[in-house]
């Protein structure tokens, strides 16, 4: 059965057992009297900042949210939800029958927010580099595509985009594209193809994280848009910029002028 991924509209999910009585995860607590120290009691682990940079960009569902950080196990999200859910950052709506529960920020969420996106920005300009192969994810990416997708810039006739991401991470999935937005298909829905793109994994990151222009990767041989010439120079407008871009262009351009002259190693 294929698999059909969509936006916060459709995406819901169903986590058996969640109603259950589950302890909540061990969180080590700061003892220093200081609301630095508070905060850090919040954020100070791996995936909470993730979280919040989910239900940031739209994720309601549980399954959603999952789909977002793959790499945590879905009985340790269902920790950290309840754990925030606790805190008061984040707030569950109780789930009708045969319906999934949706997550949203509270006000005090949503004033975490920015902090959390400002922590990616100093990154983005002072700690991020290329992708490795540990990174590399190619279903993550293009779920990432979807979530980056600019409604207004979209095909209004249904467009059907098949994704070949190949190297470290590879992967294989479907944009089904239409006048109501973006569906990430897993599976070939055996739909007609209006337009294939072969790229590698690690470049395509680069490129949607604004570091490089498609075009740059069509030019070096990392991609390939296989269709129509009006839909392949249409295809990288269909996505919003990385809001890391300006950061990581910084960071680029300060690596230039710090790397070594080729005539001083003679």
């Amino acid at each position: 059965m294929a698999t059909v991924l969509r936006g916060a509209a459709g995406t819901e999910s169903v986590l058996p057992g969640f109603d259950r009585p589950v302890k909540d995860d061990v969180v080590q607590r700061y003892t220093d009297y200081c609301p630095i120290a508070t905060g850090v009691d919040v954020l100070g682990d791996r995936w909470t900042p993730l979280i919040i940079r989910e239900l940031t960009v739209g994720a309601r569902g549980f399954n959603e949210i999952h789909r977002g950080i793959p790499r945590v196990s879905r009985t340790l999200l269902a920790q950290r939800l309840r754990t925030l859910e606790r805190r008061g950052v984040v707030h569950r709506d109780a789930a009708e029958p045969g319906t999934a529960g949706q997550y949203t920020l509270t006000p005090a969420g949503e004033a975490l927010s920015p902090i959390v996106w400002a922590i990616g920005h100093w990154a983005a300009e002072w700690m991020f580099t290329d992708p490795t192969a540990e990174v590399c994810d190619g279903l993550s990416l293009i779920w990432r595509m979807h979530q980056q997708a600019e409604p207004a810039k979209l095909p209004r006739q249904r467009t059907i985009v098949h994704l070949v991401l190949t190297g470290d991470g590879g992967a294989e999935g479907w944009l089904d594209i239409d006048a109501e937005g973006m569906t990430v298909c897993k599976d070939d829905q055996g739909k007609n193809v209006d337009l294939a793109v072969e790229a590698d994994t690690a470049h395509m990151y680069r490129w949607l994280m604004g570091m490089v222009p498609l075009t740059e990767l069509v030019t070096s041989g990392h991609a390939r848009l296989l269709g129509p010439s009006r839909l392949a120079r249409a295809f990288p407008t269909w996505f919003r910029t990385s809001p890391f871009a300006a950061e990581l262009r910084q960071s680029a351009r300060r690596s230039s002028k710090s790397a070594p002259m080729p005539w001083l190693n003679v």
